[in-house]
């Protein structure tokens, strides 16, 4: 009787130190588990949040560039209209030509403040929708108090688990738990041998065919059998977990947002959440900063237009210099083709509008009108060609309006090219609203967040 109850201690003891030592090695392998899952899905929403940034931190880039440029600009439109009067010290030029050049001056001031304030409304919108979607939705996903408690153990923690996983004697008494789902593959049989597994006789074969019984006998169990055919397990030859195993895998299925690694369950589905979050407050801020750059072309312009409109009546009115008249007309108008070309697309009108030439065209009725033998014909046509000049203009407006309007219903549209256009970059992400102007570079507008390839498939039907 002694010598038994010696021998049942020993035993005890043995399962319990046994037992106790593999519950602390799979704890801290636990908490490894933990912590580095949590890292990684830390450093992924760190990735997320710089999305965030950067997409936002477009209108604020073009906002420390625009802004300045334009300030400088309204700053050089009030010195040209307080300082380069004409008229002054001879005669007054003829109408039509202050009439055009104060015109484009007061166009180019009211279109350069627009842009302005369109900037500063993307920027600040863009700002403020960042802090929100980075406070609110996209947050790094640190523990909560609960969910550390809940991933550290400690050994007091192991008397909580029932008597038998703490004296399990090892090799002898088979694992209470059942295995997590794909921790072993099992072997299939059938009635000719192993398919796939061990093939041959001896202790190997004998082994893993009696694996493959107790796990067909498990399936197959039904009804009343049910808990014999899950009871049925054999030391050595059946796979199965300590039962805190079988327990945290039970709650992480019951409460997967409570669990403590519920973060580390699988990757974020794509689209990204944050992608899309980004997408829908771009709304709000996407026309403004576009038509900042739309506006800022046109203000851009008629400013370039101003001088071209001016510089031929101090050139012929107050010099005499007809043919430098020229020159500076032909020279400004180039300009502002030039950055209308940069601008708007070849095949909606920016490729060579005849109607930007005005300033040129004025210089030629100027020319006519201070003619060192001025005549009644010679002046009928200054007069014919400053009708033109005034329908050049005109013609101009109808263009810049046409081409700043929305893209409604344009066939084109759902992709923006670039300036190259026949050399336009296909596999180039470029989506383009219908609320935007559909005639501009895609220079006018943010950088959209990417899309997977069902969500382009659905819009391209759309479309269709």
């Amino acid at each position: 009787m002694l010598g038994g109850g010696t021998l049942i201690k020993n035993v005890s003891i043995l399962g319990f130190g046994y037992n106790r030592t593999n519950y602390q090695f799979d704890q801290g392998q636990r908490w490894g588990r933990f912590t580095a899952g949590r890292g990684n899905e830390i450093k992924r929403y760190a990735m997320f949040r710089e999305d965030v940034a950067d997409l936002a931190a477009v209108s604020v880039s073009k906002l420390k560039v625009y802004v300045p440029v334009l300030t400088m600009s309204l700053g050089y439109v009030l010195t040209v209209l307080v300082e380069a009067r004409s008229g002054l010290k001879f005669p007054g030029p003829p109408t039509f030509a202050s009439g055009l050049y104060l015109n484009c001056l007061g166009v180019s001031f009211a279109f350069m403040t627009l842009s302005i304030w369109l900037c500063w409304h993307a920027a600040m919108r863009a700002q403020v929708a960042m802090v929100q979607l980075r406070t609110r939705q996209v947050r790094l996903p640190v523990p909560s108090q609960r969910q550390l408690d809940s991933a550290r153990k400690i050994l007091s923690s192991y008397e909580e688990q029932g008597v038998y996983d703490m004296f399990r004697l090892p090799f002898v008494l088979p694992q209470s738990g059942e295995a997590p789902p794909g921790a072993e593959e099992e072997v299939k049989f059938d009635a000719e041998g192993i398919k796939g597994g061990y093939k041959k006789g001896g202790l190997p074969g004998m082994a893993a065919k009696m694996k493959g019984k107790v796990k067909d006998f498990q399936e197959e169990a039904g009804g009343d059998l049910k808990e014999l055919g899950h009871a049925a397990r054999m030391p050595g030859f059946t796979s199965g977990a300590p039962g805190w195993v079988e327990k945290e895998i039970e709650g992480r299925e019951d409460m997967p947002k409570a669990s403590p690694s519920g973060f580390g369950l699988e990757a974020p589905p794509e689209p990204y959440a944050h992608f899309e979050a980004i997408r829908q407050a771009q709304k709000d801020y996407w026309c403004a900063e576009a038509y900042a750059r739309v506006t800022f072309l046109i203000g851009m312009m008629h400013l370039i237009q101003s001088f071209a409109y001016w510089l031929p009546i101090h050139c012929i009115g107050e010099l005499g210099l007809v043919w430098g008249a020229m020159v500076c007309s032909s020279t400004l108008t180039s300009a502002v083709w030039i950055m209308f070309r940069m601008d708007v697309i070849p095949s909606h009108g920016g490729c060579f509008p005849i109607e930007l030439g005005g300033p040129f065209i004025e210089a030629i009725s100027l020319a006519f009108a201070y003619t060192h033998h001025p005549t009644s014909q010679a002046l009928d046509v200054s007069r014919a060609v400053a009708v033109l000049v005034l329908l050049m203009q005109i013609g101009q407006t109808i263009r810049l309006y046409v081409v700043s309007q929305p893209g409604n219903g344009s066939p084109e549209l759902g992709a923006a090219q670039e300036s190259g256009e026949r050399l336009f970059n296909q596999a180039a992400s470029c989506e383009s609203p219908v609320w935007l102007p559909s005639a501009f570079q895609t220079v006018s507008y943010l950088v959209a967040p990417p899309k997977v390839k069902s969500q382009l498939e659905k819009e391209q039907r759309s479309r269709d």
